[in-house]
């Protein structure tokens, strides 16, 4: 985080090591001396507010950071204070997109109670919501508390066929998308968001009505939404296609979501299929198996295994194996496993 100020007070670098360092105490002292901090903001755009939560989750989608209850308790008193969940931060995003991103629900609960839109977007992008950054990364939790409504109810933003098969919404998916697997108009609303961050690349197709329909069982894959995947699959998804950067076995292996992957090889997916996927030049003629050994999704691998999943095969990219992945992904259980097979 950048700490060249706009605000010229002497008190500004102090409160941001105070946040850094979870020093609640320390934070509201400062804020106390002087008001103006509350609302002040870094060449980048990072308030306060925002960069106690980037401190809290360690901007990481995955795997999952926490800093603990201190960092939230930084959170706390800086709301308090009067700091604006509104406030965009760094790169337009608020703190609301950082817990999506993050997968942080605590921080998101606090966030939505105090007040932070839920329909805030990046740069002005359709989709580029805090509920569209938790369902990409698969965060089903705080995708549902982001989503969640005082009265109870899922009040999503955008609300679209997307966006109800990654929350799980059977009602929302029979909304926009008919018996017949037509798409209704409307059913596509956020398709201009394609992924938090710039690593991923340009989409390489038209943003049709087929490529939204695969594209939701993607969504569904990775936030482990069965129900979702079988009522897609049955008006149309194909299991085996990739919308965006990955296929829905991809999607499900990334985050070890076992049922979800499960599901897909007992309804066909292919588990050596070989695909370019992630973010530009990360996954290139790669399986699955690749992917879930980098990442040591135990489960998945093993579920992999058990369907057939080849553990010989070898990326466009590296010309190297699962096992090999695993190795440069630090996952040296998953490592030894598959080169016991492999021999």
């Amino acid at each position: 985080m950048r700490s060249d100020w706009q605000t010229p007070a002497m008190g500004i670098d102090g409160v941001r090591r105070a946040i850094r360092a979870a020093d609640g105490p320390g934070v509201s002292a400062a804020v106390r001396a002087e008001p103006g901090l509350i609302a002040a903001a870094d060449r980048a755009g990072a308030s306060l507010l925002f960069e106690a939560a980037s401190a809290v989750t360690g901007d990481c989608a995955l795997p999952p950071v926490d800093a603990g209850a201190t960092a939230l308790d930084v959170v706390d008193r800086l709301l308090a204070a009067g700091a604006d969940p509104s406030q965009p931060g760094r790169d337009g995003w608020t703190a609301l997109h950082v817990a999506g991103f993050s997968g942080h629900t605590a921080l998101a609960q606090r966030l939505v109670a105090a007040g932070a839109p839920a329909d805030a977007t990046v740069d002005g992008v359709d989709g580029s919501t805090p509920l569209s950054f938790a369902l990409f990364y698969g965060h089903p939790a705080t995708a549902t508390a982001i989503a969640s409504a005082s009265d109870g109810r899922l009040r999503p933003a955008p609300d679209d066929l997307r966006s109800a098969a990654g929350l799980g919404d059977l009602d929302g998916i029979d909304r926009w998308l008919g018996p017949d697997g037509a798409l209704r108009s409307g059913g596509d609303a956020g398709m201009a968001f394609r992924a938090p961050i710039d690593a991923f690349p340009p989409r390489d197709r038209p943003v049709d009505a087929r490529t939204t329909i695969d594209e939701a069982l993607t969504w569904a894959a990775r936030n482990d939404r069965v129900a979702a995947m079988d009522l897609l699959v049955a008006r149309g998804a194909d299991v085996d296609a990739n919308p965006f950067r990955g296929t829905p076995l991809l999607w499900a292996t990334y985050s070890d979501r076992v049922g979800a992957a499960r599901w897909l090889l007992d309804h066909g997916a292919d588990p050596n299929l070989r695909h370019d996927f992630g973010g530009s030049g990360h996954g290139r003629a790669a399986t699955a198996l690749h992917l879930a050994a980098q990442h040591g999704a135990t489960g998945c691998v093993e579920l992999l295994l058990v369907h057939g999943a080849d553990p010989t095969i070898r990326d466009g990219a590296h010309h190297a194996t699962p096992a090999d992945w695993a190795a440069e992904g630090g996952q040296r259980a998953v490592a030894e496993r598959l080169r016991l097979i492999t021999g």
